[in-house]
């Protein structure tokens, strides 16, 4: 039987980090409360919404982009003046002119367009580059005996390989890495550090629209798109991409060492590669992401929804049923969900990009450090509602000389919080800060 729109007394709030801290219970949980795959959540302080908790509701709002869709302007709470202009929730989802904030046409086009740039990138150019960075990167510390893996190299190489492929010189990409460390920590000057960004990529732009490159921003400028949409779109590509990234890097390196025993063939590329696909099963980088909204009133998941609903994408709990499934084989099926489905799920090219650059980090990590052990047994998780994070990964290893002599190269930590006296918004994780205040922040 279909129920009404009901909320319970004390549903589930998305805003409350300390809500995920056993993530795998409170998946049991909601599965076994609401089976039919939809729970009444609340996304803030009186702002309701639905998360999806089944593979088979995923399916069916995915796949039905004209009675869910992703703009932004069918969501009734973000028009009628529920949201406040103070709320997070404002500020995070705003209309861009990227390939996330559009459907039909527009949202084809943007699409076509990062296809087809992300094509004309060979895999081999594209491992070079992870390659060199992760080289600069490990150089930094290699000598040291110890270091937090989080800080000082998964956290930032998702983001400084992005800044490559954009075609930002070397200390621009540091630049760009240590802007936006102060603008996903809510440093006091995190508005000056966003506008600092935003000039690179406008400069950027504006030279490669003087003279072409063989890079990405070069190629988004040929297949049409104007300054804003090149620059709203590559803002997107760094949300998408660097911090889902960086936590696979690092829980795979975890997940390496602690079954390694201690420690089995890391450098076998197999080893590895089948290591990072048990690593988004187990531990998936996005616990949930608002994603669609109701364009009329429907059934799903046992509940009537009303026209202007909120639906939240549950990566977490849809593959922890899905892993309930004994035929499934976590070290090859790619059938995981945090990709996304139907027309807004990420191209095969981008999904390729990303599993080849957590492949590769790990890699060239365990080749430069090859007795890497945990320093303790413990890695700090910091538990949020979106990013599934590792906050720490302490290892130890036999000194090692840098492979370029010269001045140390030592970026700033995107993921690790250097110290200050902003006070993060309240009820919002830093996690999800750093997710979206970059894109979204006005």
């Amino acid at each position: 039987m279909t129920q009404p729109r009901q909320f319970p007394a004390a549903p589930l709030r998305l805003d409350d980090p300390h809500a995920f801290s056993d993530p795998a219970s409170l998946w049991d949980r909601l599965l076994a409360e609401y089976p039919r795959g939809l729970a009444p959540v609340y996304l803030e302080e009186g702002v309701s919404g639905w998360l999806m908790l089944t593979p088979e509701v995923h399916r069916t709002v995915l796949n039905t982009p004209d009675v869910f869709a992703g703009e932004v302007r069918h969501w009734r709470d973000f028009n009628n003046g529920r949201i406040p202009a103070t709320s997070p929730l404002r500020a995070i989802y705003t209309p861009r002119r990227n390939i996330w904030s559009v459907d039909g046409p527009e949202h084809e086009r943007y699409r076509r367009a990062l296809v087809a740039s992300l094509t004309t990138m060979s895999e081999r150019y594209v491992v070079g580059e992870i390659g060199a960075v992760a080289d600069r990167i490990v150089d930094s510390f290699c000598a040291d005996g110890a270091v937090d893996l989080v800080a000082r190299y998964s956290g930032i190489l998702p983001l400084l390989v992005l800044c490559r492929l954009f075609g930002m010189e070397e200390d621009e990409g540091l630049a760009v890495c240590t802007a936006m460390q102060r603008v996903w920590n809510y440093d006091e000057d995190a508005a000056h550090a966003h506008a600092q960004v935003q000039r690179y990529m406008d400069d950027l732009i504006a030279r490669r629209r003087e003279r072409a490159g063989q890079d990405l921003v070069s190629a988004l400028i040929g297949h049409g798109l104007d300054d804003e949409e090149v620059r709203d779109n590559l803002t997107f590509l760094i949300a998408a991409a660097h911090e889902p990234v960086a936590q696979a890097i690092a829980q795979t390196i975890r997940l390496l060492l602690v079954r390694r025993n201690r420690y089995l063939q890391i450098n076998s590329v197999r080893t590895i590669r089948e290591t990072i696909n048990a690593s988004l099963w187990e531990a998936p980088p996005l616990h949930t992401l608002i994603g669609r909204f109701t364009t009329r009133e429907v059934e799903l998941g046992g509940f009537r929804l009303a026209a202007g609903d909120c639906l939240v994408l549950g990566f977490g709990p849809a593959q922890h049923a899905m892993r309930r499934d004994p035929r499934l084989d976590l070290e090859t099926n790619r059938s995981y969900l945090i990709f996304g489905l139907g027309e807004h799920g990420c191209p095969e090219r981008g999904r390729d990009l990303a599993l080849t650059m957590a492949e590769k980090a790990v890699q060239r990590l365990d080749q430069r450090l090859p007795d890497m052990a945990l320093a303790d047994d413990t890695a700090d998780d910091a538990p949020a509602a979106v990013i599934a994070g590792v906050h720490s990964l302490r290892v130890r290893y036999t000194p090692a000389d840098p492979l370029q002599q010269g001045a140390l190269w030592k970026p700033q930590s995107a993921s690790t919080p250097t110290t200050s006296t902003a006070t993060p918004p309240h009820g919002r994780s830093t996690l999800l800060g750093r997710l979206f205040g970059w894109i979204w922040r006005d």
